[in-house]
């Protein structure tokens, strides 16, 4: 089971959402770029073009199956033609709002600043996840988690950004050998 990263201050509804400090963002660092492409950056820099400030889609069972997280909801008429033009939904959705606490924009420097900033931590596992709206970390142990949430404490995460999940050790499959 996940929770949410303690990032060492009290948190609560009212705690603020902010975006990483402009004095803290590396343009020169893509921990997530493989072979020249980076998705999640480009699905960042489209998102900063979107009305409400756009933080995801989701799928759900009920109808409309598919929603959007905006910060600001009373955007949602103008950020789905939007969403439709960089063809994030297709012509004529059917799509519902969710109130969304981060924009993807912020999500994902967020989560590249944090990343960049926890090497040695004994991480298994990482997602931006978009379809709810925060950043995940898998790590091996409880001891780990703690070093997780000590360093977001110093980089002075925000609270409900980051959840932690004790996951054990990556397991690498490899082929047998004969």
């Amino acid at each position: 089971m996940w929770r949410w990263a303690d990032v060492g201050k009290q948190c609560n509804e009212e705690s603020a959402a902010f975006p990483l400090p402009e004095s803290l963002r590396d343009t020169s660092v893509h921990p997530f770029r493989y072979a020249g492409d980076d998705y999640l950056e480009e699905r960042a820099t489209i998102a900063r073009t979107i009305p409400g400030g756009w933080g995801g889609l989701s799928n759900r069972k009920e109808d409309p199956r598919t929603v959007t997280y905006l910060v600001d909801t009373t955007q949602f008429a103008a950020a789905v033609p939007a969403l439709v033009s960089v063809g994030f939904l297709p012509p004529n959705p059917r799509v519902g709002v969710i109130q969304g606490r981060w924009t993807y924009a912020q999500i994902y420097d967020w989560f590249r600043y944090i990343h960049t900033h926890i090497w040695g931590v004994r991480v298994s596992g990482w997602s931006l996840i978009e379809k709810s709206n925060h950043i995940f970390y898998g790590v091996e142990d409880e001891a780990a988690a703690l070093d997780l949430e000590r360093r977001l404490s110093e980089m002075q995460a925000p609270c409900f950004l980051v959840a932690v999940r004790v996951m054990g050790r990556i397991q690498l499959n490899s082929a047998p050998q004969h």
